[in-house]
């Protein structure tokens, strides 16, 4: 038996011993706790064993040069689509390069089906990464796409989520190859800001004449890694706000001593211990919450705060940034009103303004009646994998694509991987990265072949809203 195939071997028993383990944890979440432990034990010891050179696999070497390439959100990402541009002619596919905003490229690459009078299937990643500097602690580059022995590629984007664009690429390429027929023309998609809230990138692009005239009926988008034998299908996501708080009291001199409420520290005090009371309500939930919906509580966290020109002067001004994150049910109108009762009760002169404030997204459809998902559950099973429905913490692209009434889903095929997204030291296993464009080659066709019979013209059918407002 080769040394890949004892790996492969290892991995099936292993992962079968994991499943049963898994169902065991989940009784409580120090039992989950000590299942992810020896998850991420179990993987560290498997890549160790690696003997595999992936730095000859020709995928592996594309997805190298992708990570790369620097596409910091914010900077040139003209290197990223000469990339696209060169991949794109190698298999004789159409590229088209959209600017809706100046210095923000959405590009989209063409794979024709049959009967282009079908809606299509849109494949949607994005180009930009947070920022990851060497001296934050970086084991290699994050831009140097190191391969190392056991068989990992490390980089900013190795997760998050330019795998997923190469699987999406060497899958289609694959289907070509072999002759495969896709009923639906197939879209890839590649964002330039998702990282920052998609104002320059999916926002107008869903508004365009561009977007419009791909007559999407189904959206991928991108999902997360878990350390779980399974794939999470991301079917919702939690919206974003962030806010500002500012409180103004008065000025004067550090040796003064004016009533605490009559500060702009007192009264921005009030405000946070308000909205951390809320906070720990909140986390109450998070503690019973099942792992597939974190859409029944609303996280909120303090992340800025800033205040004072000197050590000896009582500052006028002081504010406070919190990123929240709506569950699913919360109705806009109700929670918006409840963060201005609790400003007013502050003790004056305090102001909010939202930084960012996400209109609720809708959830994607699952089962039986959803078509889409039936093909993907079905092409899961053939490929013997599990995929779970799954609400997460966070959000993606596919949010927006949800408010235009066109089901989306979630889905990064990393089982069995710990999360690194915007970590230091992000990194991914190569035999997941190769495995991922297997699934792919799998799940696309099932659904780009089926037919007007089995989804209908009308996408947002398979989309519905989950709050009151």
């Amino acid at each position: 038996m080769s040394s890949t195939n004892c790996k492969r071997f290892l991995v099936a028993k292993c992962v079968v011993l994991i499943k049963h383990r898994y169902i065991i944890c989940q009784s409580n979440k120090v039992n989950k706790m000590k299942y992810h432990i020896g998850v991420c034990m179990f993987l560290a010891a498997l890549h160790a064993t690696s003997a595999v050179d992936y730095s000859t696999y020709p995928e592996v070497t594309r997805f190298r040069e992708y990570v790369q390439i620097n596409t910091t959100t914010g900077g040139d990402l003209e290197p990223a689509v000469i990339f696209w541009k060169k991949l794109a002619a190698a298999q004789n596919v159409s590229i088209s390069v959209v600017e809706l905003v100046e210095g923000c490229p959405i590009v989209i690459l063409s794979w024709p089906g049959n009967d282009p009078t079908l809606s299509s299937v849109m494949l949607n990643s994005h180009m930009d990464v947070v920022p990851a500097v060497e001296s934050d602690g970086w084991t290699y580059p994050p831009f140097s796409g190191q391969i190392t022995s056991d068989g990992n590629i490390w980089g900013r984007g190795t997760q998050d989520m330019k795998s997923v664009a190469i699987q999406y690429y060497e899958a289609m390429s694959r289907l070509k190859a072999k002759g495969v027929t896709l009923e639906r023309n197939v879209y890839m998609t590649l964002m330039p800001d998702e990282e920052v809230g998609a104002e320059c990138g999916m926002i107008p692009f869903l508004q365009s004449k561009e977007f419009a005239s791909l007559n999407v009926g189904v959206e991928f988008d991108e999902g997360t890694p878990y350390p779980v034998p399974f794939i999470p299908l991301f079917y919702q996501d939690k919206v974003v706000w962030q806010i500002q708080v500012d409180c103004y009291g008065v000025a004067a001199h550090g040796s003064t001593f004016p009533p605490t409420n009559a500060t702009a520290t007192g009264k921005c005090q009030n405000v946070i211990n308000t909205l951390l009371k809320f906070r720990d309500e909140q986390y109450e939930i998070y503690t019973t919450a099942p792992e597939t919906d974190a859409g029944v509580y609303t996280s909120i966290n303090l992340n800025k705060i800033n205040a004072g020109t000197a050590n000896n002067v009582i500052p006028s001004h002081m504010s406070a940034v919190f990123d929240i994150r709506l569950g699913t049910k919360v109705n806009e109108t109700s929670f918006a009103k409840q963060l201005s009762d609790w400003i007013e009760t502050s003790d004056g002169n305090v102001t909010i303004t939202y930084l960012l404030k996400n209109q609720q997204s809708p959830a994607t459809l699952i089962g039986d009646s959803n078509p889409y998902w039936v093909a993907i559950a079905q092409a899961a099973q053939d490929l013997g994998i599990t995929v779970v429905p799954l609400v997460p913490p966070g959000s993606t692209d596919a949010r927006f694509v949800r408010l235009a009434r066109i089901p989306a889903f979630g889905f990064s095929p990393m089982p069995m991987t710990e999360l690194l997204l915007h970590a230091v030291n992000e990194h991914l296993s190569l035999e997941t990265f190769l495995n991922g464009i297997d699934i792919y080659e799998g799940i696309i066709p099932a659904v780009a072949n089926l037919s007007l019979s089995d989804v209908g013209a009308e996408p947002s059918v398979y989309v519905y809203d989950t709050n009151s407002s």
